[in-house]
């Protein structure tokens, strides 16, 4: 799997995680807040994520925060991962085995009116 998508703040091409921490944190120029703020306007995913990270009440635990979420999107893509890989295969005998008998009783059939013209 793709590191990439275990880190939620990776989707974005134009941003990235520490920019809008250092944005979450007021710790950019006025002219990198302006560079983001255009970015978030343009891009639902990026500000969603500013949304909720804007929540946290203590701005200097957003590293902690965002490492969290990143710990708990991997668990649970693992644990889909595993769900899905554990899922038990259908058998495939039975229509197997239906396909050729039908096909014996054709020949089968196919042979009988052969011999008989």
């Amino acid at each position: 799997m793709n590191n990439d998508l275990l880190n939620i703040l990776s989707h974005s091409k134009e941003i990235d995680q520490q920019k809008l921490l250092d944005y979450l944190e007021d710790k950019l120029s006025p002219e990198e807040k302006h560079e983001i703020e255009k970015i978030l306007v343009d891009s639902d995913f990026d500000s969603d994520a500013a949304e909720g990270l804007e929540q946290v009440q203590d701005k200097s635990n957003l590293p902690v925060v965002v490492n969290e979420l990143n710990k708990m999107l991997v668990k649970k893509l693992s644990k889909r991962r595993k769900k899905l890989l554990s899922k038990k295969q259908p058998e495939l005998i039975t229509p197997v085995a239906a396909t050729i008998i039908i096909l014996l009783l054709v020949l089968m059939f196919y042979f009988l009116l052969k011999g008989r013209l």
